[in-house]
């Protein structure tokens, strides 16, 4: 888990309830084994938005056909939907805004 943007204070982890804007780089992270080794893809870059509105309600029986975030990695142009279900193997992590702004005005 060294590698995990857990332990790194320049990423927050995001929710599927929360207004990310678009155009908003994001990093994915999933545990690849059972010794907690982890892979951490990205950058991709948030198309539309992110939060309730996109993803729909997250308890239904006829969950809506556009229930999704749409993501396209900056590196190879890969296009990949972002629904509820991803959350079961997946974290998402931003930029954490508040380090950013920190560091900017140390400098």
């Amino acid at each position: 888990m060294k590698n995990s943007l857990r332990y790194n204070e320049d990423f927050r982890s995001i929710t599927p309830n929360e207004y990310i804007e678009e155009d908003t780089l994001l990093w994915v992270e999933r545990e690849v084994d059972a010794y907690y080794n982890v892979e951490v893809e990205g950058p991709f870059v948030i198309q539309n938005g992110w939060g309730p509105i996109w993803f729909g309600p997250k308890n239904c029986n006829n969950p809506q056909p556009k229930g999704y975030v749409q993501i396209v990695s900056t590196i190879t142009g890969e296009s990949r939907r972002v629904t509820h279900g991803n959350f079961l193997f997946e974290t998402y992590y931003v930029m954490n805004e508040e380090r950013l702004c920190t560091d900017a005005e140390t400098l």
